[in-house]
C-alpha cells in the first residue's frame, strides 16, 4: 500500500484532532485547516483512506469519521521537526506526530527511522523540494555521494556527503546558483544523524 503524501498529512491532523478532542473533525474543519477550495478534494483524500482501510466514516454523522487499527503493512514512523535545504536550520527534536509508511520503504528496526520536512530550495534538483516529507535511517556514518542529514555546529541541514583530502563537504544541488557548498577541514563539528532513503512530495 502506498498512501500519497497529502493523504499522510490528512490521516495525520485527524488522529492528531482525535486524540485532542476525543471526537473526529468534520469534513469543513479539514477543509478549512489545509486551505482547500472545496470539500471534493477532502472526500477523495477520505475515501483513499478508507481504501488503505486506515479510517472507516459514518457518513451520517458530522463528525463520523474513525481511526482503525494501523494495517500490518504499514508501520508509524515520527516527524521530528524540519531541516533546511538551504540555511542549515536548528533541528528540534520534539516528535510533532506520526505518518503511516509502507513496510517496503523500511529495513530491519523502524525505530531507527524518522521523517524530517524539507525547507528550503538547495536540494531541489536532487527531487528534495520545499515541504517536502524526508524519510531517513538513523545511523552516524555515510558514503560518498550519499544524501545524508548533517549536524553542523547544532544545526542541521540535508546536502550530498563528499569527502576531500583533508576535509568533508556538504554539496547542494540546486537551481538556485546562491546555494554554496559547505566545507568543513574539522570533522568535530560534524554529525551524520541519518541517510536519505525516500522523499515525499505533493
Amino acid at each position: 500500500m502506498t498512501i500519497s503524501n497529502i493523504n499522510k498529512k490528512v490521516f495525520l491532523f485527524i488522529k492528531e484532532y482525535i486524540e485532542k478532542n476525543g471526537v473526529s473533525p468534520t469534513l469543513s474543519e479539514i477543509k478549512e485547516y489545509f486551505n482547500y477550495g472545496s470539500l471534493t478534494s477532502v472526500q477523495r483524500s477520505i475515501i483513499s483512506l478508507e481504501k488503505d482501510k486506515l479510517l472507516s466514516r459514518d457518513k451520517y454523522q458530522q463528525r463520523g469519521i474513525q481511526i482503525i487499527k494501523k494495517s500490518q503493512n504499514t508501520v508509524n514512523i515520527p516527524l521530528v521537526g524540519n531541516v533546511a535545504c538551504g540555511a542549515p536550520l536548528l533541528a528540534t527534536e520534539n516528535i510533532e506526530g506520526y505518518i503511516p509508511t509502507d513496510k517496503k520503504f523500511i529495513s530491519g528496526d523502524e525505530k531507527k527511522y524518522f521523517y524530517l520536512k524539507a525547507t528550503g530550495d538547495s536540494m531541489d534538483e536532487a527531487g528534495i523540494n520545499n515541504n517536502d516529507l524526508i524519510l531517513v535511517k538513523s545511523q552516524p556514518t555515510a558514503d560518498d555521494g550519499q544524501k545524508v542529514v548533517a549536524l553542523v555546529n547544532d544545526e542541521a541541514t540535508v546536502k550530498f556527503l563528499k569527502r576531500g583530502d583533508g576535509y568533508i563537504a556538504l554539496i547542494p544541488r540546486s537551481s538556485n546558483s546562491l546555494h554554496k557548498p559547505i566545507i568543513l577541514q574539522d570533522a568535530s563539528n560534524l554529525s551524520i544523524q541519518g541517510v536519505v532513503i525516500s522523499v515525499f512530495g505533493l
